[in-house]
């Protein structure tokens, strides 16, 4: 899953879950003619229209649809208006994403994604250590409230998570080089470092803003989330399924790997 984020040309739409390309749209105003107000149809017109006899075939499939539409409460385009010149202002901090897969509308103000409504996706990955999981469901908790405090909280799971492999988890920086010494996958030494980063900024002046900043905090657990699969539930499967050779094969491999004396 790609975390939905503003302004991002790709990701995982809330509709319809596929990784799909963005459009973004801004929205602007147009005020209601005069005496004229926003309202809801109810189900009842629905049958109010099926028996309307001076409507053709078209007429009637279209007004189905938009009351269809409206009692779905779905976000869709109107028919534009066919008269006069009408000037629109923009309704700032509102934002409009459409997905390319299943033509969709997302309603996001300011960085934040308000239709439709999700539940919260952020997971552990299973394989994290509770004593790390704890940090990580906090931060979840409060990342839409204080997305600097839910990118402190990452950091320190990195850092939790560094002293459960055995490094001295002291200096972050310093237990990431020991890694990237031992053959630490390059991108998983990217990952670790964003984490530390954006953490150190979040609770030191620096460079990155997370004050306001949610999506990029959001996008932070995701990282923990590979860095836990690539340094513990992967090593941990591999073992685990090598363990279950049969005994010959393991006898077969221990000799083949023995020193080779000159």
């Amino acid at each position: 899953m790609v975390t939905p984020a503003l302004g991002d040309n790709s990701f995982t739409c809330p509709h319809c879950g596929a990784n799909s390309h963005q459009t973004w749209l801004k929205a602007y105003l147009d005020g209601y003619e005069k005496d004229s107000r926003p309202n809801m149809p109810d189900y009842s017109a629905i049958e109010r229209i099926k028996a309307h006899r001076d409507l053709d075939k078209d007429e009637r499939a279209n007004l189905l649809d938009w009351i269809d539409r409206k009692l779905k409460r779905e976000l869709f385009l109107e028919k534009p208006k066919e008269y006069g010149v009408h000037l629109s202002t923009e309704l700032g901090n509102l934002h409009i994403s459409q997905c390319y897969s299943c033509k969709k509308f997302a309603l996001w103000v300011a960085d934040k994604l308000i239709h439709p409504s999700q539940a919260s996706e952020i997971k552990p990955n299973p394989e994290m250590p509770d004593h790390i999981k704890h940090d990580f469901l906090e931060a979840a908790a409060i990342v839409d409230a204080s997305p600097r405090g839910a990118a402190a909280l990452l950091r320190l799971s990195i850092q939790k998570l560094l002293a459960h492999l055995d490094l001295p988890g002291k200096n972050i920086d310093a237990d990431i080089g020991e890694l990237v010494k031992r053959g630490l996958d390059g991108r998983i030494q990217m990952a670790l470092d964003v984490v530390r980063v954006i953490g150190n900024n979040a609770v030191h002046p620096g460079q990155i803003d997370l004050r306001d900043d949610t999506a990029t905090a959001t996008k932070l657990f995701g990282l923990v989330n590979i860095i836990v699969e690539a340094l513990i539930a992967t090593p941990k499967h591999i073992e685990t399924m090598f363990a279950a050779l049969p005994a010959g094969a393991l006898k077969a491999i221990e000799k083949r790997d023995e020193p080779k004396e000159d």
